[in-house]
């Protein structure tokens, strides 16, 4: 048994035991996951996993004012995987997945701990995924968190202002390619602000990057390196949904281009078809060179989705991006049951071998080629 598994069954335990309180002030929930996926791409790959999320939740009000909220929760999953050489493969993991507590007022809250910080106003392309990893295609929307502390203040005009410390995160997180100084805070804030039928927004990110001791090439000169990020933003609403997200990072180190940059610009509307038939459509560039804005590696991305309800249960969905660089086209269709607790996902997909986008996992990639799954979700 993993040291990670030794250090989550007490947590799920300790949620477990909360499951049947009934106070107004502990709430325990959680959601259980299954899926089997078949890949045929390369022989047949196939996949069985579940996953199980309990997850406590505090709400404390602490006089008329204020308010303190918290939440525990843990992620633990277990897959096997069968390669067409007849390999099999077992992994299995066990971590937190939050834990935080926010003190809130009328016009402020502060949230400490580790927590999901994420913004911007892309939806499928983002620029500005700093440090989260959703990715747009998963029927639970997972994301791994951060630690640290966030502090928002709302004025009374709609504007808002959020101030950041990150500290202890020894993973990349985002589009970051180098994990940052675990013992060297990351500062940063947003400032968002109300427009004539919308908002935009202004965000800043420090951090001290390091490479790991493994780093391959070997890292010539120092391991360490400053890295400055300025994002930009705004959504309007027009009738049709417009929106551009932009991010800019300066990093000082001989092993990397010093700048690089993504700007996202994408739209949605709802068409009278059935129940509703959502469009979204979002183009995104990508840019590192030596020179701000200059020629260099440079990638260019466009993603589309389609979403459908077909009756009170059941919805359609559809969502495309082509990589045109390397001519990559991914594509993927859920046809998803709702249900009071319990949710159905039939997915089908159709990618690349050489899986370039949203790709963040170590083991064997069952979504690089075609294939599908099956995905049940109960929620409790």
């Amino acid at each position: 048994m993993s040291a990670r598994l030794k250090n989550i069954i007490p947590l799920i335990i300790c949620l477990t035991a909360f499951q049947y309180s009934e106070g107004q002030i502990l709430k325990f929930n959680g959601q259980a996951a299954g899926w089997i996926t078949v890949n045929n791409s390369d022989g047949t790959n196939l996949q069985g996993g579940i996953r199980y999320i309990p997850k406590l939740s505090l709400n404390l009000p602490v006089n008329k004012k204020y308010t303190l909220e918290g939440e525990l929760s843990g992620d633990g999953y277990l897959t096997y995987s069968k390669l067409p050489d007849s390999t099999g493969i077992l992994d299995a993991d066990a971590n937190f997945y939050r834990f935080w507590l926010r003190f809130s007022g009328e016009r402020f809250e502060i949230r400490a701990g580790l927590q999901k910080i994420n913004f911007g106003s892309a939806s499928m392309l983002r620029p500005l995924m700093w440090f989260d990893r959703i990715d747009p295609r998963d029927p639970l929307g997972l994301t791994k968190a951060v630690y640290g502390i966030l502090g928002k203040y709302y004025f009374n005009n709609n504007a808002n202002i959020w101030l950041w410390t990150l500290y202890g995160n020894k993973a990349t997180k985002g589009w970051e390619a180098v994990p940052s100084k675990a013992h060297r805070p990351e500062i940063g804030g947003r400032v968002q602000l109300p427009v004539p039928k919308g908002e935009l927004a202004f965000t800043y990110h420090n951090r001290e990057g390091e490479f790991p001791d493994a780093w391959q090439p070997p890292v010539t000169g120092s391991r360490f390196f400053q890295e400055n990020r300025l994002g930009f933003d705004f959504k309007l609403d027009l009738g049709v949904g417009l929106w551009f997200e932009s991010s800019v990072t300066y990093q000082k180190q001989n092993e990397i281009p010093p700048f690089s940059s993504a700007a996202t610009i994408g739209a949605d509307y709802t068409i009278g078809i059935g129940d509703g038939l959502n469009i979204t459509a979002e183009q995104m560039f990508i840019n590192s060179s030596e020179k701000l804005l200059s020629g260099g590696n440079d990638l260019t991305f466009t993603g589309i989705s389609l979403t459908m309800p077909l009756s009170i249960i059941t919805r359609v969905s559809t969502i495309c991006f082509y990589d045109w660089k390397n001519n990559g086209l991914y594509r993927f269709a859920n046809l998803s049951f709702t249900f009071d607790n319990l949710g159905i996902n039939l997915i089908g997909f159709w990618n690349p071998s050489d899986f370039r986008i949203f790709n963040y996992g170590t083991g064997p990639n069952m979504f690089a080629g075609y294939g599908g799954q099956v995905m049940i979700v109960y929620n409790y």
